[in-house]
């Protein structure tokens, strides 16, 4: 399932198959959307007459199409997954400390598993995925790998650097994101490099996926020294013992 903006955001093979896919939810989603400047996104997007033309904002160039990509989803699935966009601005991203913007927040009790960035090429994946996990309330990791993402005990800011034509970024933000659900200690993010290049500039990120594993006392800044490090394609057992890892390295510091 990969998702390319186009006229109509979607081809109707992808709408039936996402349609299929929020049939089988248990139970409603509610997600944040945090955008730059709602007010200024709503005016472009009154002044659009044509769906197909994309609103763009200087502060947020995907922040319109993140926008679109939120509505449209509602539509489809008939209510089993809202978002509530909010703007940056707003008291409520105080409590989300959302880092980027367009960040997709999902509907977790801890907020703790984000998406910054459009979600778009072999990125759409795994963000429809996590939504079929936590409405489900499943889990496809293997059974050690639960156990010993369960036994953490200290919190970590994950970092997970994408592009959208990454082959193996996927496999690697679906596992991580699943670790996100069984252990709340975990705030994982998903950082599109190439959209939201602050960081990856920062921590030299030239090949993806590129796992940076930090101090989540430190979550408002950036760049913050890695406690460990992961580059490329990693299988989720390989992950999580190293993700357990920097949890007891920081838990010693």
């Amino acid at each position: 399932m990969v998702y390319k903006m186009s006229s109509g955001l979607f081809d109707e093979e992808t709408i039936q198959a996402l349609k299929q896919l929020f049939g089988s939810f248990k139970k409603e989603l509610n997600d944040y959307l945090v955008v730059d400047d709602l007010e200024k996104l709503s005016k472009q997007e009154t002044s659009t007459h044509h769906h197909h033309i994309h609103p763009h904002h200087e502060g947020c160039p995907t922040c319109g199409e993140a926008k679109l990509l939120a509505e449209e989803l509602s539509k489809i699935s008939e209510g089993k997954l809202r978002f509530k966009i909010i703007d940056l601005k707003n008291a409520e991203t105080a409590t989300l400390k959302p880092r980027y913007t367009p960040a997709f927040i999902y509907d977790t009790p801890k907020k703790n598993i984000r998406y910054y960035g459009l979600p778009s090429g072999q990125e759409f994946a795994p963000f429809i995925y996590i939504h079929q996990y936590i409405a489900n309330n499943i889990v496809k990791l293997p059974g050690e790998v639960i156990d010993l993402v369960k036994s953490i005990e200290t919190p970590l800011h994950i970092k997970i650097f994408v592009t959208p034509e990454c082959p193996y970024c996927p496999i690697v933000v679906d596992a991580i994101n699943q670790m996100g659900l069984v252990n709340d200690l975990l705030l994982v993010e998903t950082i599109e490099a190439i959209e939201l290049p602050l960081e990856a500039d920062m921590y030299g990120v030239s090949y993806v996926p590129d796992i940076i594993i930090t101090d989540p006392e430190k979550q408002t800044e950036y760049g913050v020294e890695p406690i460990e490090r992961i580059n490329g394609y990693m299988p989720p057992e390989e992950l999580a013992k190293i993700i357990k890892n920097a949890s007891e390295k920081l838990s010693k510091k």
